[in-house]
């Protein structure tokens, strides 16, 4: 990398001046108690972590019912601030603007993710989890204002940038998929429908932010199921959040990559072929992630015209230093991740990580 490379060059967006293009997108380390609340452990991972121009804090929940495990970081208390505002200190403390992401697990909730809780889900199917009761009006109601509240939170705890999970197949993915959303009231049925619960929630996001962060959507713009979310959809979703105002996208998919995306002569997972799709389409910032390991990858990725910023996920977790390696030039020195197969090792048994493992040893 030199300092004409596009990934070293600064970018702004809706009040955001970030200094580099590479973003850590929101990477669960499952390291909070019962209670949702930050540890040193969080503290240390951030700090270990800098370098990138955007870091996203990992998926913190809304509702106590809406937690993926017991040891996901929280937002839907007063409680939560302190230790979150931590957090972004040590992000800017680096240079960097600093974002989180809030978050709603629907049906992939569990009793045992959320201590007793009884999760939600749009609609019943085979998929919901055992006990879950459709969600009412109130429900929905109380969960949209939930993101309001978590909102305003991030905000008091000094984020720049706040992020709705609406991908991966969470809640917001289950309202808009036909196959999780089998409601036959306003919020289910057509499209427009079905996107309706995410419209709602970057809507009132927004107005209660005031300006005082850019709030964006994590958005699943394809899944891999037949009779699910399709591109076509996704990017009819992505032009009614444009025409809301907003002003970033971080594509991804909505609970599976989908398949038939990727070009025979294309090394670009299908993830950053659908934030192509939506980078030569829309006018909006895209952030581009999935399968970018190293920083030419993310290089190209950027002179493709794919994205305008680059999530470097899996890369981070193997080798903590790899934004501030790039940044500082020193590239080679980047423990790469080997994408183990059939899943990152990292969230399995961390100590396990290859690239961990040789940085240990350094």
């Amino acid at each position: 990398m030199n300092n004409e490379s596009l990934i070293l060059s600064p970018f702004s967006v809706a009040g955001l001046t970030l200094p580099n293009r590479i973003v850590m997108p929101p990477l669960v380390i499952w390291k909070a108690g019962e209670d949702g609340r930050v540890t040193p452990s969080h503290r240390d991972w951030y700090e270990q972590a800098i370098g990138p121009g955007l870091m996203i804090v990992e998926a913190t929940a809304v509702s106590p019912e809406g937690r993926l495990a017991a040891s996901q970081l929280g937002i839907w208390s007063d409680e939560h601030v302190d230790g979150l505002a931590e957090l972004a200190r040590v992000i800017h403390g680096s240079g960097a603007m600093a974002g989180i992401q809030i978050h709603h697990a629907g049906s992939k909730a569990t009793l045992k993710h959320t201590c007793g809780k009884t999760p939600l889900v749009p609609s019943l199917t085979g998929a919901s989890p055992g006990g879950a009761p459709e969600m009412t009006s109130d429900d929905i109601a109380r969960i949209l204002a939930a993101f309001v509240t978590g909102t305003e939170r991030a905000i008091g705890a000094g984020f720049d940038y706040i992020e709705l999970h609406g991908a991966h197949g969470y809640l917001m993915s289950q309202f808009l998929s036909p196959n999780t959303n089998r409601r036959q009231d306003r919020w289910g049925g057509s499209l427009d429908n079905r996107m309706r619960f995410t419209l709602e929630a970057y809507r009132m996001a927004r107005e209660a932010a005031r300006g005082r962060a850019a709030i964006g959507v994590r958005l699943g713009l394809a899944d891999s199921k037949p009779g699910g979310i399709g591109p076509e959809d996704g990017l009819a979703v992505a032009r009614e959040l444009a025409a809301l105002g907003c002003p970033i996208l971080h594509i991804s998919h909505a609970g599976r990559q989908p398949e038939g995306i990727v070009p025979d002569d294309s090394s670009f997972s299908a993830t950053i072929h659908l934030a192509g799709l939506v980078k030569s389409s829309i006018p909006m910032t895209v952030i581009g992630v999935g399968g970018i390991f190293t920083p030419a990858q993310a290089e190209d990725a950027l002179t493709a015209g794919h994205a305008d910023l680059v999530a470097v996920g899996r890369g981070i977790l193997a080798d903590p230093g790899w934004a501030e390696k790039v940044v500082a030039g020193r590239p080679d020195d980047i423990e790469l991740c080997v994408d183990c197969q059939p899943r990152c090792f990292h969230f399995r048994e961390p100590e396990k990580c290859p690239a961990r493992q040789r940085l240990a040893v350094r």
